[in-house]
């Protein structure tokens, strides 16, 4: 399955819908990580925590510059 046919989730999708307003990938990955970052910060009003952790993903593991995200909620 491609990135193309994957089925994502809500909040995704809408990120994926800007994805062409970046023109880059490495300029779409900054925006979703910084979202995701500013996400997780408003949550705490709604008494949820989301821990984000970076690391290195495979893919992209020669250039470290370009991370991807874990977001887990307890």
């Amino acid at each position: 399955m491609t990135n193309d046919e994957k089925m994502y989730g809500e909040l995704m999708s809408f990120l994926l819908q800007r994805r062409l307003h970046h023109g880059t990938d490495e300029r779409f990955r900054a925006y979703v990580a910084e979202s995701v970052k500013v996400l997780a910060r408003d949550l705490r009003d709604f008494g949820l925590e989301v821990a984000v952790e970076k690391r290195s993903a495979p893919s992209v593991a020669r250039r470290p510059e370009l991370n991807s995200f874990s977001v887990g909620c307890e």
